[in-house]
Protein backbone atom coordinates (compact mmCIF):
# COMPACT_ATOMS: atom_id res chain seq x y z
CA UNK A 1 0.00 0.00 0.00
CA UNK A 2 0.92 3.67 -0.72
CA UNK A 3 0.32 6.83 1.63
CA UNK A 4 -2.68 7.26 1.29
CA UNK A 5 -4.35 3.56 1.47
CA UNK A 6 -2.23 3.20 4.66
CA UNK A 7 -3.93 6.02 6.19
CA UNK A 8 -7.22 5.51 5.18
CA UNK A 9 -6.79 2.21 6.42
CA UNK A 10 -5.45 3.44 9.79
CA UNK A 11 -8.53 5.75 9.79
CA UNK A 12 -11.36 2.19 9.45
CA UNK A 13 -9.10 0.54 11.94
CA UNK A 14 -9.74 3.63 14.34
CA UNK A 15 -13.59 2.50 13.91
CA UNK A 16 -13.52 -0.64 13.74
CA UNK A 17 -11.54 -1.07 16.95
CA UNK A 18 -13.11 1.48 18.87
CA UNK A 19 -10.04 3.83 19.44
CA UNK A 20 -10.92 6.72 21.86
CA UNK A 21 -10.90 9.64 19.58
CA UNK A 22 -7.86 10.96 21.40
CA UNK A 23 -6.17 8.40 19.85
CA UNK A 24 -6.88 8.22 16.01
CA UNK A 25 -4.22 11.07 15.15
CA UNK A 26 -1.54 8.58 16.24
CA UNK A 27 -2.88 5.92 14.03
CA UNK A 28 -2.79 8.23 11.19
CA UNK A 29 0.54 9.11 11.80
CA UNK A 30 1.81 5.60 12.52
CA UNK A 31 0.60 4.98 9.03
CA UNK A 32 3.44 7.45 7.34
CA UNK A 33 6.19 7.54 9.98
CA UNK A 34 6.01 3.55 9.69
CA UNK A 35 8.26 4.37 6.55
CA UNK A 36 10.72 5.83 8.23
CA UNK A 37 10.79 3.99 11.17
CA UNK A 38 12.64 0.79 10.75
CA UNK A 39 13.65 -1.98 12.87
CA UNK A 40 11.87 -2.81 16.63
CA UNK A 41 8.97 -0.24 17.31
CA UNK A 42 10.12 1.89 20.17
CA UNK A 43 8.12 0.76 23.30
CA UNK A 44 8.65 4.67 24.72
CA UNK A 45 6.37 6.04 22.26
CA UNK A 46 2.66 6.70 21.91
CA UNK A 47 0.75 3.27 22.09
CA UNK A 48 -1.04 5.06 19.22
CA UNK A 49 1.90 5.62 17.25
CA UNK A 50 3.56 2.46 17.75
CA UNK A 51 0.18 1.13 16.68
CA UNK A 52 -0.20 3.10 13.68
CA UNK A 53 3.48 1.24 13.27
CA UNK A 54 2.41 -1.69 13.59
CA UNK A 55 -0.81 -2.04 11.67
CA UNK A 56 1.48 -0.38 8.38
CA UNK A 57 3.94 -3.57 8.60
CA UNK A 58 1.15 -5.68 9.36
CA UNK A 59 -0.61 -4.99 6.14
CA UNK A 60 2.64 -4.63 4.39
CA UNK A 61 3.52 -7.87 5.48
CA UNK A 62 -0.15 -9.45 3.97
CA UNK A 63 0.47 -7.34 0.60
CA UNK A 64 3.56 -9.07 -0.41
CA UNK A 65 1.82 -12.46 -0.88
CA UNK A 66 -1.88 -11.10 -1.33
CA UNK A 67 -2.89 -13.34 -4.58
CA UNK A 68 -4.59 -10.04 -6.06
CA UNK A 69 -2.11 -8.10 -5.75
CA UNK A 70 0.59 -10.84 -7.09
CA UNK A 71 -2.04 -10.51 -9.81
CA UNK A 72 -1.32 -7.05 -10.75
CA UNK A 73 2.21 -7.53 -10.55
CA UNK A 74 2.24 -10.19 -13.32
CA UNK A 75 0.80 -7.62 -15.35
CA UNK A 76 3.66 -5.90 -15.96
CA UNK A 77 6.04 -6.92 -18.55
CA UNK A 78 9.00 -9.54 -17.58
CA UNK A 79 11.27 -6.67 -17.01
CA UNK A 80 9.42 -4.65 -14.85
CA UNK A 81 8.28 -8.03 -12.19
CA UNK A 82 11.41 -7.05 -9.76
CA UNK A 83 9.70 -3.47 -9.08
CA UNK A 84 6.36 -4.36 -9.76
CA UNK A 85 5.13 -4.18 -6.19
CA UNK A 86 6.17 -0.53 -6.02
CA UNK A 87 3.95 0.58 -8.86
CA UNK A 88 0.82 -1.68 -7.73
CA UNK A 89 1.35 0.11 -4.32
CA UNK A 90 1.37 3.37 -6.15
CA UNK A 91 -1.88 2.69 -8.25
CA UNK A 92 -3.39 1.80 -5.25
CA UNK A 93 -3.57 5.26 -4.63
CA UNK A 94 -4.86 6.00 -7.45
CA UNK A 95 -7.77 3.64 -7.65
CA UNK A 96 -8.26 4.38 -4.15
CA UNK A 97 -8.67 8.40 -4.90
CA UNK A 98 -10.66 7.68 -7.95
CA UNK A 99 -13.20 5.21 -6.07
CA UNK A 100 -13.55 7.49 -2.74
CA UNK A 101 -16.76 7.70 -2.12
CA UNK A 102 -17.08 3.96 -1.96
CA UNK A 103 -14.07 3.49 0.53
CA UNK A 104 -14.83 6.64 2.67
CA UNK A 105 -17.46 9.05 3.92
CA UNK A 106 -14.66 11.77 4.63
CA UNK A 107 -14.10 14.50 2.15
CA UNK A 108 -10.69 13.46 0.30
CA UNK A 109 -9.11 16.89 0.72
CA UNK A 110 -10.68 17.11 4.63
CA UNK A 111 -8.93 13.58 5.30
CA UNK A 112 -5.62 14.44 3.78
CA UNK A 113 -5.22 18.21 5.91
CA UNK A 114 -6.24 15.68 9.41
CA UNK A 115 -3.37 13.32 8.64
CA UNK A 116 -0.87 16.11 7.69
CA UNK A 117 -1.82 17.78 10.83
CA UNK A 118 -1.58 14.30 13.06
CA UNK A 119 2.23 14.15 11.22
CA UNK A 120 2.73 17.13 12.31
CA UNK A 121 1.97 16.71 15.75
CA UNK A 122 4.37 13.58 15.63
CA UNK A 123 6.99 14.93 14.04
CA UNK A 124 9.72 14.51 16.93
CA UNK A 125 9.32 10.86 16.19
CA UNK A 126 10.71 11.18 12.56
CA UNK A 127 14.20 11.48 11.21
CA UNK A 128 15.25 14.56 9.55
CA UNK A 129 14.39 13.27 5.79
CA UNK A 130 11.07 11.82 7.18
CA UNK A 131 10.57 15.75 8.39
CA UNK A 132 10.79 17.26 4.98
CA UNK A 133 9.26 14.65 3.45
CA UNK A 134 6.24 15.14 5.64
CA UNK A 135 6.48 19.27 5.29
CA UNK A 136 6.80 18.49 0.86
CA UNK A 137 3.64 16.26 1.60
CA UNK A 138 1.62 19.12 3.37
CA UNK A 139 2.80 21.80 0.81
CA UNK A 140 2.08 19.79 -2.01
CA UNK A 141 -1.14 18.07 -0.93
CA UNK A 142 0.32 15.52 -2.25
CA UNK A 143 -2.77 12.98 -0.29
CA UNK A 144 -5.32 14.47 -2.15
CA UNK A 145 -3.54 14.86 -5.67
CA UNK A 146 -3.45 10.54 -6.54
CA UNK A 147 -5.87 10.92 -8.85
CA UNK A 148 -4.12 12.99 -11.11
CA UNK A 149 -1.83 11.02 -13.59
CA UNK A 150 1.15 12.96 -12.94
CA UNK A 151 1.37 12.63 -9.54
CA UNK A 152 1.25 8.58 -10.27
CA UNK A 153 4.16 9.48 -12.67
CA UNK A 154 6.10 11.68 -10.44
CA UNK A 155 5.78 8.68 -7.58
CA UNK A 156 7.08 5.97 -9.98
CA UNK A 157 9.50 8.59 -10.97
CA UNK A 158 10.82 9.21 -7.68
CA UNK A 159 10.74 5.33 -6.29
CA UNK A 160 13.05 4.19 -9.00
CA UNK A 161 15.75 7.58 -8.25
CA UNK A 162 15.65 5.79 -5.03
CA UNK A 163 16.61 2.71 -6.23
CA UNK A 164 19.20 4.12 -8.49
CA UNK A 165 17.03 3.06 -11.94
CA UNK A 166 15.78 6.06 -13.81
CA UNK A 167 16.24 4.27 -16.74
CA UNK A 168 13.13 2.25 -16.54
CA UNK A 169 11.08 5.24 -15.44
CA UNK A 170 9.48 5.93 -19.27
CA UNK A 171 8.49 1.85 -19.45
CA UNK A 172 7.44 1.83 -15.79
CA UNK A 173 5.21 4.94 -16.18
CA UNK A 174 3.66 3.67 -19.50
CA UNK A 175 3.35 -0.08 -18.39
CA UNK A 176 1.41 1.25 -15.11
CA UNK A 177 -0.89 3.40 -17.37
CA UNK A 178 -1.66 0.76 -19.75
CA UNK A 179 -2.74 -2.11 -16.50
CA UNK A 180 -5.09 0.66 -15.30
CA UNK A 181 -8.19 -1.29 -16.41
CA UNK A 182 -7.23 -4.24 -15.36
CA UNK A 183 -5.88 -3.20 -12.04
CA UNK A 184 -8.56 -1.84 -10.67
CA UNK A 185 -10.32 -4.95 -10.28
CA UNK A 186 -7.25 -6.03 -8.36
CA UNK A 187 -7.62 -3.58 -6.26
CA UNK A 188 -11.36 -3.62 -5.38
CA UNK A 189 -10.43 -6.96 -4.54
CA UNK A 190 -7.09 -6.63 -2.38
CA UNK A 191 -8.47 -3.67 -0.74
CA UNK A 192 -11.62 -4.80 0.28
CA UNK A 193 -9.64 -7.80 2.00
CA UNK A 194 -7.58 -5.76 4.15
CA UNK A 195 -10.39 -3.73 5.26
CA UNK A 196 -12.56 -6.75 6.16
CA UNK A 197 -8.85 -8.03 8.44
CA UNK A 198 -8.66 -5.03 9.96
CA UNK A 199 -11.18 -6.85 12.86
CA UNK A 200 -8.93 -9.25 12.92
CA UNK A 201 -5.75 -6.87 14.02
CA UNK A 202 -7.21 -5.25 17.11
CA UNK A 203 -4.40 -6.45 19.22
CA UNK A 204 -1.91 -4.17 17.60
CA UNK A 205 -3.13 -1.44 19.82
CA UNK A 206 -1.88 -3.65 23.03
CA UNK A 207 1.38 -3.11 24.06
CA UNK A 208 4.27 -4.81 22.82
Amino acid sequence: MNFLAHCTLAADASATWDVPANQHNGLLAGAIIADFSKGRVNPQWPQSLQAGIRLHRRIDAVSNQHAAILKSCARYPKQLRRFAPIFVDILADYHLSHNWNSYSKHDLFGFAQRCYAAVAYYQDYLPEHGRRFAAYMQDSNLLARYHEWPTIEQAIASSLRRLQRPDLTATAVAASSEITGQSVDDFHEFYADFRQQLVHWSNLMEAA
